[in-house]
């Protein structure tokens, strides 16, 4: 059974604790949280850029075309056009802005130097040129926006060429991703970060509030159990803290009063594997090894002691006559008359069916014939009603003492056994058992 308990203590070494858990839970759950917020904070800065890039651009174009516009009614020439493009791209320097000339211009004014090569190169450029849809989107590391400004009554007055909504031009808006982004980054990720430590101290609180109030007591709990099956001691009692959770406090308090039901019933059993169930005196197996004790001490300590062999006479015929209940009843008073005569250190036992045996410590033979004369004498005194007769009991007593009579248990009960015998031969018993 012994290496049962260690095998099952061992096997589950290295198993997964509510400690662990918890430990795999918080790490798992700060991975996670973090990979959420990381990634709503890319899916938030991706829009939220995208949002800006495209109204910032858009207010730029429309900046274009108005200064456009209004220098064209004035009747400005290309050079001073170029002009005021150049002044607004000095007011931003990270914005590049490209005006290009539509169909209708191109055939009325030629087109600007090097943009047919551009034309023919972007597919985007020319499809906003040809249908009148305004672009927005990525391209490469720069965000472009393409705004068509069509032919108005006003246009046409100056280009003959146009009609009332052909495509004069494109105004063109390129911008890097990251002059948006920064800003945005910048503000964003700060809090990104106090999210994440935020976070982070939540899980970690909650995991030292969950381990300190419910891991420990139940780790508490687990090696106490641990302790019993190794120790098989049931003496201590579960230190219940009223820190922790109700439940756990419960689970201590049930197992506080199971190990306390354990220690009587094992109280309980303990004291009947020693006790003789019907006389209530220590039974043979008992009285064996507390003379066994008594020689080892004895010959550490040098100090004598007895053994008194008690036998009753004549007591099959009570049996045989008037039952076994009123030979137990007899059995029941004769060890109630030893208990009266001996003292708190003398240890009594039935140790068959009608035979008695008593150790008496620190005593030599004078004292221990003394005690036996007065054991007789009480057992004598005896009498049990049966019916219309009167049953009075009587016994041959028996001594031996260590050393003189053995230096072992073995020959010591068998010294007191063959005085008890010779007292029983010897002795005479004018008293009948019946009246």
């Amino acid at each position: 059974m012994e290496r049962h308990k260690r095998s099952f203590i061992q096997k589950n070494i290295g198993a997964l604790t509510i400690s662990r858990m918890l430990m795999v839970i918080f790490c798992t759950g700060f991975v996670i949280t973090a990979l959420v917020v990381y990634s709503t904070f890319t899916i938030y800065r991706n829009e939220t850029v995208s949002r800006m890039a495209e109204a910032d651009v858009k207010r730029i174009s429309h900046l274009m075309f108005e200064h456009l516009y209004s220098v064209m009614r004035k009747g400005w020439t290309r050079a001073e056009i170029d002009d005021i493009v150049h002044h607004i791209q000095t007011q931003l320097p990270d914005y590049q802005v490209t005006i290009y000339r539509g169909e209708p211009v191109v055939q009325q004014f030629g087109d600007r130097p090097g943009q047919p090569e551009l034309k023919l190169q972007d597919a985007t450029l020319r499809e906003v040129l040809h249908t009148g849809e305004p672009y927005f989107g990525l391209s490469g590391a720069h965000l472009r926006y393409l705004y068509p400004v069509k032919a108005t009554a006003e246009c046409i007055t100056c280009h003959t060429a146009a009609k009332l909504g052909d495509i004069n031009g494109v105004i063109a808006v390129s911008v890097p991703m990251q002059t948006i982004a920064t800003p945005i980054i910048n503000i964003a990720a700060p809090v990104t970060y106090l999210t994440v430590l935020l976070v982070l101290f939540l899980l970690l609180a909650t995991f030292v509030i969950v381990r300190n109030r419910v891991s420990i007591p139940i780790a508490d709990l687990s090696s106490h159990v641990i302790e019993l099956t190794e120790d098989v001691e049931y003496g201590k009692d579960l230190t219940i803290d009223p820190r922790w959770p109700q439940e756990v406090q419960i689970l201590g308090s049930g197992f506080n009063h199971l190990m306390d039901n354990v220690r009587t019933s094992h109280t309980r059993l303990l004291e009947a594997s020693l006790r003789d169930p019907l006389t209530e005196l220590f039974n043979r197996r008992h009285f064996d090894a507390m003379i066994i004790s008594a020689v080892a001490d004895t010959q550490k300590n040098t100090q004598s002691f007895a053994v008194m062999y008690v036998d009753l006479d004549h007591f099959k015929p009570i049996n045989d006559r008037y039952g076994h209940a009123s030979g137990d009843a007899m059995l029941i008073n004769v060890a109630r008359a030893i208990r009266s005569v001996l003292r708190e250190s003398d240890i009594a036992a039935r140790i068959g069916g009608d035979e008695f045996a008593v150790l008496i410590p620190g005593v030599d033979r004078a004292g221990a014939l003394l005690l036996a004369q007065r054991l007789r004498e009480e057992v004598e005194t005896i009498s049990l009603r049966c019916g219309h007769e009167t049953i009075r009991a009587a016994c041959s007593v028996g001594i031996a003492t260590f050393p003189e009579d053995g230096e072992y248990a073995e020959a010591l009960l068998q010294a007191a056994d063959s005085a008890m015998y010779q007292d029983k031969l010897t002795r005479h018993h004018p008293r009948n058992i019946r009246d």
